[in-house]
């Protein structure tokens, strides 16, 4: 056997290394590597040796660690400033915050933005309460929110805030007017209105009699600045000489709603208020002296008067003769006697013929914005007779009637006389042009209005009923102020919980859960996971 030929052959074929084998190697030269930087950076630690500033700046650990942690904090700081800067926003811009009610009650009407933009001179609006307080009370946010919008449209007005308790002072300054805690003061250097907690959230009664709740918060604090910043307002003077049988306080506030001043005085013994441009006799039940009618007459015809001037007479079927009154009134072409009108058609009454739904009569334009008034009513009204219709220089014009199937009811037989049936006035004019001493007109009028309760808080307070919106245009016309800025603002809605579009745990959920809480923390655990995995590239 030839073994030499043998091992020949194996010398001259060269084995093959296999994948696996290579990659192992190249694994075990890595891993020496790794173990080789480790003794060196040991050794270099041990003897004390430090990167420089340059190789620690240039290092992949630096970029990749430390500028995502400061990219991190700096984020997280901005989110923080964001969130921060949208509240202090709000607060000097209240026009930024989100209005979720339904009817936008916590924005500005137009027309209270308009009376807002005409205010030129400084405008003090003072919420009688501690700021914590009026903040935590869900009507009182209303009232910051308009006022301080208010504030931000004009830098002519101003908001505060005046605890009653701690500034004690400051309410007895206004002790006469019976300024309280929750009232809204405003004023000027001209004058100053209150706005009561009544004005602001007014309420009436359903048919079941169950209160029903409004906020009126910009009609009233926009009527307020109007009020306190006009230059004159005409002045209405009621008489109290003469046992007035109605109060007159709803009709006063009307009134003062709509910008005017209203005093009382004595007619027997005092002289007619200085600026006075209206007189009223509230269903007086004592007649007047001659004496007191000339004064009347005088004060109406005065020609050096230039603005107009007006007697507004209210009547009510038990009040008796008063032949001295009636008879003046004749001369303005107007009577009235004991009787009282009542209505045959059912579809022009309220529940009973007495409480009769009147038409109002166009033939003498009040100025007003409308002509539909709605349902003017007028309970249990004395028939207003018009003697003729143009005499003296006095013209008459009806005011407010019935349908032609009303009939009267006589007060002395206590008969109703149904066969006389026909169309009524419930309220009649006369009016006269006097000529002012500088060759201008102005107009003198008298008012007879047959029904005392249509100026009752039943129905002046009540958006149901036009009655606040006829009296309103009825008394600017008497005084010349119709189409002025001391327009009434009938804004008053209902306070129902389905009003706010959001609920207030969806309110507070939004505002405190996700954007002061859920979306920082969001960003906060974003950050941290982008931390830990940059850290490790």
């Amino acid at each position: 056997m030839n073994h030499e030929n043998d091992k020949n052959e194996r010398l001259e074929s060269t084995p093959e290394i296999s994948d696996e084998v290579k990659a192992a190697a190249k694994q075990a030269e890595q891993k020496a590597a790794e173990e080789k930087e480790k003794k060196d950076k040991k050794k270099s630690r041990e003897k004390g040796e430090k990167k420089t500033l340059k190789q620690h700046l240039t290092s992949e650990r630096f970029k990749h660690g430390t500028m995502a942690t400061a990219l991190t904090a700096v984020f997280l700081v901005v989110v923080v400033l964001v969130n921060v800067l949208v509240g202090i926003l709000g607060d000097r811009f209240p026009s930024i915050n989100l209005d979720m009610t339904k009817n936008s009650e916590n924005s500005l009407s137009e027309e209270a933005a308009e009376i807002v933009d005409t205010v030129d001179e400084p405008t003090e609006i003072y919420i009688m309460m501690d700021q914590e307080s009026a903040e935590s009370s869900t009507q009182y946010q209303t009232v910051i929110s308009i006022a301080s919008r208010m504030a931000e449209r004009n830098s002519n007005i101003t908001l505060q805030f005046k605890d009653p308790d701690t500034d004690p002072g400051f309410l007895a300054e206004y002790s006469s007017d019976n300024l309280r805690s929750g009232d809204v003061l405003v004023r000027t250097d001209k004058r100053y209105r209150i706005v009561t907690s009544s004005d602001l959230f007014p309420t009436s009664y359903d048919q079941n009699y169950n209160v029903i709740q409004y906020t009126d918060v910009n009609g009233a604090l926009a009527t307020a600045v109007n009020a306190v910043n006009v230059d004159t307002m005409p002045v209405a003077a009621f008489d109290t000489g003469h046992s007035e049988m109605i109060n007159t306080t709803s009709y006063k506030d009307l009134l003062t709603e709509n910008n005017f001043d209203t005093v009382d005085f004595n007619l027997l013994t005092e002289e007619i208020p200085e600026d006075a441009q209206m007189i009223v006799l509230a269903v007086p039940s004592t007649d007047l002296t001659s004496d007191e009618v000339e004064k009347l007459n005088t004060w109406l015809n005065d020609a050096s008067a230039a603005e107009d001037r007006s007697l507004i007479v209210v009547a009510y079927p038990t009040q008796g003769e008063l032949p001295t009154l009636n008879s003046y009134l004749n001369e303005w072409g107007l009577n009235v006697t004991p009787s009282q009108v009542l209505e045959g058609d059912p579809s022009n009454y309220i529940q009973s013929p007495d409480m009769i739904i009147a038409n109002v009569d166009t033939e003498l334009d009040l100025g007003g914005e409308t002509t539909d008034y709605g349902y003017v009513v007028t309970p249990q009204s004395n028939p207003v007779e018009i003697l003729w219709e143009g005499r003296n220089s006095v013209t008459t014009y009806p005011l407010l009637t019935t349908s032609d199937s009303a009939y009267i009811y006589d007060m002395e037989t206590q008969t109703e006389l149904t066969d006389d049936t026909g169309t009524r006035n419930l309220a009649a004019a006369g009016v006269k042009m006097i000529k002012h001493d500088t060759n201008d007109y102005r107009n003198s009028s008298v008012v007879v209005v047959g029904s005392a309760f249509m100026f009752d808080s039943t129905f002046t307070a009540s958006s149901t009923f036009g009655n606040s919106t006829y009296l309103a245009d009825l008394s600017k016309y008497l005084t010349g102020t119709t189409g002025s800025t001391s327009a009434i603002f009938n804004s008053a809605q209902q306070m129902i919980t389905y009003d706010i579009v959001m609920s207030n745990g969806q309110i507070t959920f939004l505002g405190l859960g996700v954007f002061t809480i859920l979306i920082p923390i969001a960003f906060l655990v974003s950050g941290i996971v982008v931390f830990f995995r940059r850290r490790h590239l």
